[in-house]
């Protein structure tokens, strides 16, 4: 029983937890609210462009890209702020950036919302 308890060190293990945490408040958060940042923007700008032809379609796209980079922005303020303090983000070890996935979550919640949108609008 002595041998299993001298191998494990609690502080050790609450230090590596906290770290972990900071790293996907930080890092993950950082970089998926960085995506979904230009997504919003994209969506924005088309909005913009459909409300000059048919702007029954372009108010919801509007609505859409304002609301996404308003959450987006306060996703960022962590890393951020991370940023500021230690010139980088923190490590996240061996989980490694895929933007394809990024653009596929945020797209996918542009969609939903902008149907969303189009039903509050519309009816």
């Amino acid at each position: 029983m002595d041998r299993l308890s001298d191998g494990f060190n609690l502080h050790q293990t609450i230090e590596m937890i906290g770290q972990a945490f900071q790293a996907v408040i930080c890092h993950v958060f950082f970089d998926a609210a960085l995506h979904g940042l230009a997504i919003a923007i994209i969506f924005a700008i088309l909005g913009v462009a459909l409300l000059k032809g048919k702007p029954k379609i372009g108010k919801p796209f509007i609505a859409v890209g304002k609301r996404l980079s308003i959450f987006c922005v306060a996703l960022m303020v962590p890393g951020l702020i991370s940023l500021a303090l230690q010139g980088h983000l923190p490590s996240t070890g061996v989980f490694s950036i895929n933007s394809l996935g990024f653009i596929v979550f945020w797209s996918l919640i542009c969609v939903h919302l902008s149907a969303e949108e189009m039903n509050f609008q519309w009816f």
